[in-house]
């Protein structure tokens, strides 16, 4: 079982490292394709830029205005789309309709710049500016075309990412949680050990292993401390068998305390226990103690206390069954 849990949590870790290596991968995608719509964006506009600039280069110059600022702006703009980067900083789209769209755009546009020098010397009236001009304007609109379905695509594998994403992210949170939850479970099943193994499960009080972790921690010798040790009687087999330590015997650790507060607080446990014995048919409760106090000693700890009172009850024990033994005669 140990075996299978160890198991189940190496593919689990594995499973997790796994999954955030799918989201560091996605997450890189993500942010490549969100570069690659904003730079989609500026060439789709760049794009219309030259389909309506052009236009307006062609009423000018049958106007007879003459405008090279304007051919050099379109010029800069097609070594953008064309080579990427340039004087406006354009993104070369990686999509094989656009480019060969653009291709042929940009060859119309070096044929139309040909035909504007006819235009210029000897009229626009004897020149084919008119027609080409309309055909560079629909292939023009071709290419902005062709650039918005790229850019649809992008904007298609985005949302894959992101849906990726989601489902990458919810699936570590959840491990996540269950190791949480695995985690809290761990904690009270500890706690429950911890509990058997420093509590008596019949008096809810510290056992035989707390009070000897007590007995190696407890330094607060500032103001008297006194150790009292109640042991029942009758319980000869227990006791005989295995001694009083493994036999029920309680251990009381009382801080600044006098000695008639030690003697009040004995006699009230026989008040109790005499008044439970009134009323009780089954068990007789009777009980030997001793105790000790950090003032009678000028070095003392809880180990020399425990022994010095342990000695004490042994003697009340002795005193008690000699008691009995002399009414018996």
């Amino acid at each position: 079982m140990k075996l299978k849990r160890s198991k189940n949590k190496m593919i689990e870790r594995f499973l997790q490292g796994f999954l955030i290596i799918i989201l560091v991968i996605l997450t890189i995608f993500m942010m490549n394709d969100v570069n690659k719509i904003q730079g989609n964006a500026r060439v789709i506009n760049y794009a219309g830029i030259i389909r309506g600039a052009t236009q307006r280069e062609i009423k000018l110059e049958i106007s007879g205005n003459k405008n090279d600022s304007l051919i050099r702006y379109l010029d800069n703009i097609f070594d953008g789309l064309m080579d990427g980067g340039g004087k406006y900083q354009l993104t070369k789209l990686n999509d094989q309709k656009y480019q060969k769209k653009l291709v042929e755009l940009n060859k119309s546009w070096i044929s139309l710049k040909e035909e504007i020098q006819k235009v210029r010397e000897d009229g626009y009236e004897n020149t084919n500016i008119i027609e080409m001009s309309e055909n560079y304007f629909y292939l023009a609109d071709e290419t902005v075309s062709a650039a918005e379905e790229y850019s649809q695509y992008c904007a298609s594998q985005l949302d894959m990412i992101e849906k990726g994403l989601i489902v990458t992210c919810t699936l570590i949170i959840c491990i996540i949680i269950r190791e949480s939850i695995s985690a809290v479970v761990l904690m009270k099943k500890n706690k429950e050990l911890n509990k058997l193994a420093y509590i008596d499960l019949h008096t809810g009080l510290p056992n035989r292993s707390r009070v000897e972790e007590l007995l190696i921690e407890y330094h607060q010798f500032e103001k008297p401390t006194a150790m009292i040790i109640f042991d029942l009687n009758d319980l000869k087999e227990v006791n005989d068998t295995l001694g009083h330590i493994a036999g029920d015997e309680f251990i009381a650790l009382l801080n600044d305390v006098s000695e008639d507060e030690v003697k009040s607080i004995i006699k009230k446990v026989q008040d109790e226990a005499n008044r439970y014995n009134e009323f009780s048919k089954q068990i007789y409760i009777e009980f030997a103690y001793g105790y000790a106090l950090s003032i009678n000693y000028q070095e003392t700890n809880l180990k020399v206390l425990l022994n010095q009172a342990d000695k004490n009850m042994y003697e009340c024990k002795t005193r008690m069954k000699q008691a009995k033994q002399n009414l018996k005669k």
